[in-house]
């Protein structure tokens, strides 16, 4: 019997009844089915006899493991082996079909990188909220305290700065183009500046900032980007600051290891193989081809990739198991 999102009951129930074992606050969705969770657990004390529905075959996950046996390798390998249990079962539609080959070969995947294990965000008095940005791939990256943010003059970054008093102990914002990315924080490192925000000046985003020549070696301070959408506006924003003589002050947020994969929950780290969708939302290459077995859209937006066109044999298949001809052994092997 299929539960509302196309998966087996007993599966979304066992999901919800552990939602301590997946460590899901109130308000989450079930990562499997997209459904909120409610915690089942509260007001009843747990049978330490409680057991999985089936037998997982996973090392050191028994049939009759507890949730205290879950630790976090244990717990993405389950959430991996439950795709693959679970895989073609779901409703005929394309949101619920697995994802062609085609299309997964074609999104590839990359080794986890600076710039995609680190969120940043730039605080700055008078807009509201944070404004993302995205960290140079060359020089250091931390957190900058608040002070003075100015445009640079010339906003290229391509000569000495005739503003530099104010360069000087202050994150100072430059256009991309002119000189590389490395050449701009050189010199404004030269002039006495905290960190440097460069505007991307065409619409790729996310995009990250490179030292292709070999130019950054002597860096000090961190460099950033911001999109081209925001960071126009960033742009507007300070000129007309500029005319009332009132200085612009903010702050700019690193979080290191911020990024984790929303299938497995564990944390993206420097070296890992990971996929970025064509929403840019960012998986673990191997969660996420897992995943496809199941559906093909995004895990968190739905946005979704060409979906594998089902066989005949799967078809009929799928006509049964809406008929309810399925034995429960079709169901748990």
């Amino acid at each position: 019997m299929l539960g509302g999102d196309g998966y087996p009951c007993w599966l979304a129930g066992w999901l919800a009844g552990y939602v301590d074992v997946l460590s899901v606050e109130d308000g989450k969705r079930c990562l499997v089915c997209g459904t909120d969770l409610e915690d089942r657990t509260a007001g009843r004390q747990t049978d330490p006899q409680d057991t999985l529905p089936f037998g997982l075959g996973l090392p050191g996950l028994p049939g009759s493991a507890t949730p205290n046996d879950f630790n976090t390798h244990d717990l993405r390998n389950l959430v991996l082996r439950l795709f693959s249990e679970i895989g073609g079962q779901a409703s005929d539609n394309d949101a619920r079909r697995p994802a062609s080959q085609s299309a997964i070969t074609k999104l590839g995947s990359f080794t986890a990188d600076q710039a995609s294990t680190i969120e940043v965000a730039a605080i700055v008095q008078g807009i509201k909220g944070e404004v993302i940005a995205i960290p140079a791939n060359f020089g250091p990256c931390h957190s900058v305290a608040d002070c003075t943010i100015v445009l640079g003059d010339p906003i290229d970054g391509a000569q000495n700065f005739a503003n530099a008093s104010l360069v000087k102990g202050s994150i100072v914002v430059l256009d991309r183009g002119a000189v590389t990315f490395a050449q701009k924080v050189i010199r404004a490192q030269k002039a006495g500046a905290v960190a440097v925000i460069i505007i991307q000046n065409v619409d790729v985003w996310p995009y990250t900032m490179t030292d292709s020549k070999g130019e950054s070696a002597g860096l000090t301070i961190p460099a950033f980007m911001m999109s081209m959408k925001q960071g126009q506006g960033f742009v507007d924003f300070l000129r007309s600051k500029l005319t009332t003589s009132q200085a612009v002050r903010g702050e700019i947020l690193v979080r290191k290891d911020a990024r984790e994969c929303v299938i497995c929950q564990v944390e993206m780290a420097i070296g890992m193989q990971v996929t970025r969708m064509p929403c840019q939302h960012l998986f673990h290459t191997d969660c996420l081809h897992e995943w496809f077995k199941v559906g093909n859209s995004c895990p968190i937006c739905r946005v979704e990739i060409p979906a594998e066109r089902p066989s005949h044999s799967a078809t009929s298949a799928l006509n049964a198991q809406e008929r309810g001809d399925f034995a429960w052994s079709d169901w748990f092997g």
